[in-house]
């Protein structure tokens, strides 16, 4: 089944670019979240290890 209509590829090509970015976008974000909170993580446990001492 050939595509024969070329507007159609390159709107596909463009959702898929889209999509992408998307993804790309929600993968760095996590990855920024996550590096904030083992960051919080650290930080409290630099704080109780100073309570103790």
């Amino acid at each position: 089944m050939s595509n024969s209509n070329p507007n159609d590829a390159e709107l596909e090509q463009q959702r898929a670019e889209s999509a992408t970015a998307a993804l790309k976008s929600q993968t760095e974000n996590n990855h920024t979240e996550e590096s904030e909170a083992a960051a919080d993580r650290i930080a409290d446990n630099l704080e109780d290890a100073k309570k103790d001492k």
